[in-house]
């Protein structure tokens, strides 16, 4: 006798489901592995199990609340982790849109089970608006994007594999923390993605300069890479000094 558990009858799983298909054949249909592949799919799978914990807790509980604050800010790694794979171009823009669409319903959802209060957690409602996540909008993102695309055009040059390996792991480790940052509800929680992703900007900035340094590549040619950098470091510092503030103003 099948049983149908109480996630299977949400729709959040189903459009869940087609969005971690989905990029599971990105992954799977690329000519060569980049980091953020290992990164879209342990975010996917973690959407997915947090909101099936979420799902057997009462409405009102704070173990319901944590689990889909978990899955939300994973929604967000998901969908920067398409901006990487857009910025490496190891994904077609119609493939991004689809899958960008579908995280934008999911996100949308999420927040509908968290605003649930009474009876069973449920769908309220999902965001059919423009999939353009708040993270998004910030600049130490878009620079960090941008850093990416710029670190990828340097990677193809480089012959030594494993300076290649940690440049693709920190360019991408800083735009996966902000993105995942942006999305976690305690002050706290949200400094501690900006802190990893200032730690991977600063790793990036060590690998151009060691670079350099052992005759690999030219100073005038990693000048704009260290300049990216730079602000990145500086914009995260401001934001989570920022942050702490207001939270203790408001404490």
């Amino acid at each position: 006798m099948q049983t149908e558990l109480s996630h299977e009858r949400l729709d959040l799983y189903r459009v869940y489901l087609e969005v971690a298909g989905q990029c599971g054949d990105i992954i799977s249909g690329a000519e060569q592995p980049i980091a953020v592949f290992d990164h879209l799919d342990r975010a996917m799978e973690s959407i997915g199990v947090n909101f099936m914990q979420a799902n057997v807790h009462a409405p009102d509980s704070a173990q319901r609340s944590a689990w889909l604050d978990v899955s939300i800010a994973s929604a967000h790694e998901c969908a920067a982790s398409l901006d990487v794979c857009m910025a490496k171009s190891a994904i077609n823009e119609d493939a991004y849109a689809a899958c960008m669409g579908r995280l934008w319903r999911i996100r949308g959802m999420l927040l509908g089970l968290k605003r649930a209060r009474v009876g069973q957690v449920r769908e309220e409602s999902a965001s059919y608006g423009s999939p353009r996540f708040p993270f998004m909008e910030l600049d130490m993102y878009r620079v960090s994007v941008e850093s990416v695309r710029w670190t990828h055009g340097l990677l193809e040059k480089l012959a030594q594999r494993r300076r290649r390996r940690k440049l693709d792991e920190s360019t991408t480790g800083t735009v996966l923390n902000i993105a995942e940052g942006h999305g976690r509800s305690s002050v706290a929680d949200q400094n501690r993605f900006m802190k990893l992703a200032e730690e991977h900007a600063f790793q990036t900035l060590l690998s151009l300069d060691l670079m350099v340094a052992r005759g690999e590549m030219t100073a005038s040619r990693v000048v704009d890479g260290k300049a990216m950098q730079a602000r990145i470091v500086s914009m995260l510092h401001a934001w989570c000094a920022s942050n702490k503030k207001s939270n203790d103003h408001h404490g």
